[in-house]
Parts: structure tokens; C-alpha cells; sequence
């Protein structure tokens, strides 16, 4: 007969050896579908959890706006699931969802020259994939909208509020989803921010039904928060000739690149582009010429972005240089 002391150490050794399944909630007190189906599932339950240190983090950096923005933006994701995985037991529903809100709370907030920048969400469901269709697992068909915003978190200056007034400009091409008619897929970045500047990219990927393929371009906002205005070659440039400088140290990385193939007038063409502040991508590194589909190539050669290093264009830069370096 077994002794109880051994009996007591077996029992340990399972409930050790057992996986652990740990949720942002008491399991014990589960009582909607979707609450059991975390219990229930070990990659669902960690990715519950990680949901709510994400977000609990970016709650604390937050104006008392902001967090009321972020709040508003869960509680939309939550009642989205309910109806886009309204069984709530089939867990292959909800892992894409909830992996996908581990990424988006891990960079939901951002802190760059003494501002904090927030992107914030809205849900919307709009119909399932097939009519009465109680589970959308895996299905392209299924018709929603996450609404993006992004902006400086309770901001104090004119430049600061004409930021957000830009931004906000674009909110309408800011989502992700689809629509019935075209599919969406929305990233923002924020590339670097002083007191003074911020450049951030807004990158839209959409796909209408019906097209050969997907079709995507960034927006790159460069602004000046002290002025209150969008950035200008000559905040950054102070020499004559800075053009060419940077011109002919992007053509030199694009040809490097023996896999690449160009549209004729490449030169032409990226000495217009790389001229134009609209086409700058600011980081600490250096500075960034976008090149977007179709511009300098075929569909198959993508999107591009040349980076050219600070210390290659130091003779024409201008001091000081309104962004960390």
C-alpha cells in the first residue's frame, strides 16, 4: 500500500508537470463562452494574459483622455469578438484575435521627445463570412473595420494639436479589415520625435475584390511641432547641393542591388523623389528615401526604402539639425 507522504509527493509531481494555464482572470468564476474557452486552451489563456499587462502598461502612460481612448478601443475589440466568434468554445476563432491584440497593446504607445503618442482603435462588425454562420474560424469573407487614430497624447502646444489636426486628416484610409469591397491592412510607425519634430509613417495596404493584386503606399508625416508645420528641405538643409548629395547616394544603394530592375529615367525619377520631404522617412540612423510601388519599378520589386547614414550628408545638413542624431 502506498504511504501517504509518498501519495502526497506524487500528486505534486503531476500538478507540477501539468501545463500551466493562467488567465487575466479567476477561471474558477468563467461564465461566458469566450471566458471558458480561455480557460480552456493553454495559448489562449497566456495570450489573455499578456493582453492585460499590455494594456494595464499603457493604461499608466496615459493622460486620463488617453486612457479613456485605449478603454473605448477594448471594449469595441470585446464586443467584436462576441459576435465574430459568438460560440465562444472553438478556440481556433478567437487565437488569431487575441494574438493580434498581444501585438497591437505591446505597441499601442509610444515616447518621443517628452510627447507620449498613442494609437487607439474602434471595432466594428459588420456581417459574417456566410449568412447564419455561427463561427468565422479562419474565414476571409467575414466583413469588419478596426478604425485607427493616432496623435499626441494630451497635447499641450499649437504643434502638438496641429499634428493630431493632420493626422486626423487621414482617418478615413486608417483601418483595417474589409468592407465587402476591398480589404484593408493599415500600419503606423513612429519613426523618431524631438521636442520640436516628429516623423511618423502611415502605411496603407488595401486590396479591392476582384483586383490581380494588393496595392500599398506610406505617408510620411515629418512635422515641426515648434512651428507648427509640415517639414521643409531647408529646416534640414542648409548648403546647395544637398539634392544631388542625396540623389546620387540613393542611386548608388539602388544599383548595388543586382536583383532590382528599373523603369527608364531611374535617375530622373529619383532625383525628384528624393527632394521632396513628403518622400523622408526621419530616424536616428539617417534619412530614408521612400520609393513606393511602381515608382522606380515593377510590381514585384515592392515597396523601398533607401536609408542614407547622417555622416554622409553632414557638409549640407544644417545646424542644428531639428531631429536626434
Amino acid at each position: 500500500m502506498i504511504s501517504r507522504v509518498l501519495l502526497a509527493a506524487v500528486l505534486a509531481s503531476l500538478c507540477l508537470s501539468a501545463p500551466a494555464r493562467a488567465a487575466s482572470f479567476d477561471c474558477a468564476k468563467a461564465s461566458s463562452p469566450r471566458e471558458n474557452a480561455v480557460c480552456s486552451d493553454e495559448n489562449l489563456s497566456k495570450a489573455d494574459e499578456e493582453i492585460a499587462v499590455h494594456y494595464t502598461s499603457a493604461l499608466k502612460r496615459l493622460s486620463v483622455e488617453g486612457a479613456d481612448r485605449l478603454r473605448a478601443g477594448q471594449r469595441s475589440w470585446l464586443a467584436f469578438l462576441d459576435k465574430a466568434c459568438p460560440a465562444g468554445g472553438t478556440t481556433g476563432c478567437l487565437v488569431p484575435w487575441y494574438e493580434e491584440r498581444v501585438s497591437f497593446l505591446r505597441d499601442a504607445v509610444k515616447e518621443g521627445g517628452g510627447n507620449t503618442f498613442l494609437v487607439s482603435d474602434a471595432w466594428r462588425f459588420i456581417s459574417p463570412a456566410k449568412e447564419g454562420e455561427e463561427e468565422i474560424t479562419g474565414s476571409n469573407d467575414m466583413q469588419y473595420r478596426q478604425q485607427l487614430h493616432f496623435a499626441i497624447d494630451a497635447p499641450e502646444s499649437d504643434g502638438e494639436r496641429a499634428f493630431n489636426a493632420a493626422i486626423e486628416e487621414r482617418d478615413d484610409d486608417l483601418w483595417t479589415g474589409f468592407d465587402g469591397e476591398t480589404r484593408m491592412d493599415t500600419r503606423i510607425a513612429l519613426n523618431g520625435a524631438t521636442d520640436d519634430l516628429v516623423s511618423a509613417d502611415l502605411f496603407v495596404w488595401q486590396f479591392p475584390l476582384g483586383a490581380a493584386h494588393g496595392f500599398g503606399a506610406a505617408a510620411h508625416v515629418n512635422f515641426r511641432l515648434d512651428e507648427a508645420r509640415p517639414l521643409r528641405a531647408n529646416d534640414l538643409f542648409a548648403r546647395e547641393g544637398w539634392n544631388e548629395a542625396l540623389a546620387n547616394a540613393v542611386l548608388a544603394e539602388l544599383r548595388a542591388n543586382e536583383d532590382l530592375v528599373f523603369f527608364d529615367g531611374l535617375d530622373e525619377t529619383v532625383r525628384e523623389m528624393a527632394a521632396r520631404p513628403e518622400n523622408w522617412v526621419l530616424a536616428e540612423q539617417g534619412l530614408g528615401v521612400n520609393f513606393p510601388v511602381y515608382s522606380i519599378g515593377p510590381y514585384a520589386m515592392g515597396d523601398h526604402t533607401i536609408a542614407v547614414p547622417w555622416e554622409k550628408l553632414e557638409a549640407w545638413l544644417a545646424a542644428p539639425v531639428p531631429f536626434a542624431r
